[in-house]
């Protein structure tokens, strides 16, 4: 099973993929965008590469993954555009973690996680501080636990 990959780029700007787009406009299928001078893409655990997609509909929902066919990600620009970019980091990862552990939110959260720190975008717990404030003040739903709970799983699954 592959995971997510992801290579230093100093060539592409995070502005040339998160730039203001009007109303209604898409880009893609992008193999990879750069969130924070940091080239990000996504292999499914099928081994196939996520088509990217910079959809301003999506800005409500950070992101969606989903699989039609083939496994895509639509990114909301208006979200990256608003976060530091470690938090965007950690969306995009949670995202593509989807079409590698599946549906389960928690499971897609340690995905994410733990990936930041193995590829050493996290290299002190402290740094996690900002992503994880913000977590916790989202509100649970069907699929996912209240903002506190799932603060406190995203930071023992960095720490295991």
């Amino acid at each position: 099973m592959k995971i997510a990959h992801i290579v230093p780029l100093t060539l592409l700007l995070f502005h040339l993929f998160f730039a203001p787009l009007s109303h209604g406009q898409i880009i893609g299928p992008l193999t990879s965008v750069n969130i924070g001078g940091v080239n990000m893409y996504c292999t499914s655990a099928q081994g196939q590469r996520v088509a990217l997609f910079i959809d301003p509909s999506v800005n409500q929902y950070i992101g969606i993954a989903s699989s039609n066919g083939f496994p895509t990600i639509r990114l909301g620009p208006g979200f990256f555009n608003s976060v530091p970019s470690s938090v965007g980091q950690f969306w995009f990862l949670h995202e593509c973690a989807h079409h590698v552990v599946g549906a389960n939110e928690a499971h897609s959260d340690c995905f994410a996680i733990k990936n930041m720190r193995n590829i050493g975008l996290i290299t002190h717990p402290n740094q996690v501080h900002m992503l994880l404030t913000q977590i916790s003040q989202m509100p649970g739903s069907n699929v996912h636990l209240p903002g506190p709970a799932r603060s406190r799983n995203i930071y023992s699954c960095l720490m295991n």
